[in-house]
């Protein structure tokens, strides 16, 4: 696999810092909210609708909140990210900065379901440049949300690489994983002690990326 590999690609919540029960109750809380906004639900009836959907019929939650406001997705995004600030629990981090420093003779993309502005200021907080990254690749970007494939085509079109030149790093199977292992990609599952049955490695923290290419 590491003889292949030109580009890295990157889920950013849950995958570039641990992931955070604290923040992801308040970005749950966040899109009960924007739902609440929209249709002028109950948190009962939203939370009801809400989870009707999530990972039952649809696996991004920013494409539940999309449907359940009728909205386009790259807005549902930002609608989502309004009530929740995810640099509170964001710290400098120099095992990611030094687990970069290493893997800098690779191509990297950000895939992810946020939005791009707020991304890069996480980044900074951690310690790595935005410009470390060739590209931001959301809904924003391609009008839909992983596990659509859009995005990782995308991407593809822009390296002009084949499929196994590029590695898929995210901490969800089904979301990040399972579109990007159809297109022929190699994948890994992050932050996990339990091998996966999907992913082609896992490994127990996003530090040990660096370690497939030594």
């Amino acid at each position: 696999m590491k003889d292949t590999i030109r580009v890295c690609i990157w889920d950013f919540d849950g995958t570039l810092y641990k992931p955070n029960p604290d923040l992801f109750r308040d970005v749950r809380e966040s899109e009960y909210r924007a739902i609440m906004k929209h249709t002028g639900w109950t948190r009962e009836k939203t939370i009801e609708e809400f989870h009707t959907l999530h990972k039952v019929t649809i696996q991004s939650a920013t494409a539940v909140v999309s449907k359940l406001c009728n909205i386009p997705i790259a807005a549902a995004a930002r609608e989502s990210e309004k009530y929740f600030d995810r640099r509170k629990y964001i710290h400098r981090d120099t095992r990611l900065i030094g687990m970069f420093g290493k893997l800098k003779h690779f191509r990297h993309f950000i895939f992810a379901n946020g939005v791009i502005a707020h991304h890069k200021e996480t980044l900074e907080l951690l310690g790595i440049p935005p410009s470390t990254f060739e590209e931001f690749v959301t809904s924003e970007t391609v009008g839909v949300t992983k596990p659509d494939p859009a995005g990782f085509v995308y991407i593809m079109k822009k390296t002009g690489l084949p499929p196994n030149a590029h590695l898929m790093i995210g901490d969800r199977e089904l979301v990040d994983l399972v579109p990007a292992k159809a297109l022929g990609m190699h994948t890994c599952l992050v932050w996990s002690d339990t091998p996966s049955a999907i992913a082609d490695v896992t490994l127990p923290t996003v530090y040990n990326v660096a370690t497939l290419f030594a």
